[in-house]
């Protein structure tokens, strides 16, 4: 019999698996007025969860971490309920079972800096994998999340071009390299697709046909194509497929209708 731990996490289930979730709340995910991708994304997320709560598996492993970026990066703080600067974060709090975590109301406003979060998101997945390990606990490799809608930019608001980005990306090339992590990009109409390429050129989802309740189960249908002895290409691969039969699944069902 399965119960549960003070974490949230079921006994029998050691093994664990960091998934931080990067999401674009610039202003324009205002947009378009009569029905801002904001709105969609906060009802996503909240049924998103309420239906993940139904996978024993799934609760057993992954734990969640939200991060939020505008003009500013903040993290979730599940204990506080509230976001907070990247410098008061603590691993407990903003790593939480996903049985525990309530989304919060995301709001919209200012520029997309997003070379900030992504640095923050390996360096949390990086200590989290540390502090687990240090716990005795087997790490799956941690994966990483971005949903945008935008182009990368500076606390300024000025566009970064794919030389500013490079840097950053080769961050990512040499922790997917060291099994720190698997990084997708989920780009909303409007996103400079080339430039998000420069960041995850094999692992890079234009979102057209598909709504951010689809995409956030993709998301987690992905921690489980994240087999050992696998190459982390394999597993791009394996995820574009999984978004491609569910870009056709749903095309065909608007048809239907």
């Amino acid at each position: 019999m399965t119960t549960t731990t003070g974490l949230g996490f079921g006994r029998g289930f050691d093994e664990r698996q960091p998934v931080i979730v990067l999401l674009d709340t610039s202003a324009s995910m205002n947009r378009p007025a009569h029905s801002p991708r904001i709105a969609e994304l906060n009802r996503a997320l909240a049924g998103w969860f309420d239906s993940v709560r139904s996978k024993p598996q799934l609760l057993a492993r992954v734990e969640v971490c939200l991060i939020a970026f505008d003009e500013r990066v903040r993290i979730y703080d599940t204990v506080a309920g509230g976001f907070r600067a990247p410098q008061q974060a603590d691993g407990d709090a903003v790593f939480a079972p996903l049985a525990g975590l309530r989304p919060p109301e995301l709001p919209a406003a200012g520029c997309s800096c997003l070379v900030p979060a992504v640095r923050l998101a390996l360096e949390l997945a990086q200590r989290r994998r540390q502090e687990l390990t240090d716990r005795g606990l087997p790490v799956v490799r941690p994966v990483i999340w971005l949903l945008t809608d935008g182009a990368p930019s500076d606390e300024w608001g000025t566009a970064l071009d794919a030389g500013q980005l490079a840097s950053t990306a080769a961050e990512l090339r040499q922790a997917e390299q060291e099994d720190g992590c698997a990084f997708f990009v989920v780009g909303v109409r409007g996103a400079d697709q080339e430039l998000l390429k420069v960041l995850a050129p094999w692992s890079t989802h234009m979102l057209e046909n598909l709504d951010f309740s689809q995409i956030l189960s993709l998301l987690l249908a992905s921690s489980d194509r994240l087999e050992p002895g696998r190459t982390i290409k394999e597993t791009y691969t394996d995820v574009a497929h999984d978004a491609d039969r569910a870009r056709i699944l749903n095309e065909l069902e608007e048809d239907y209708l």
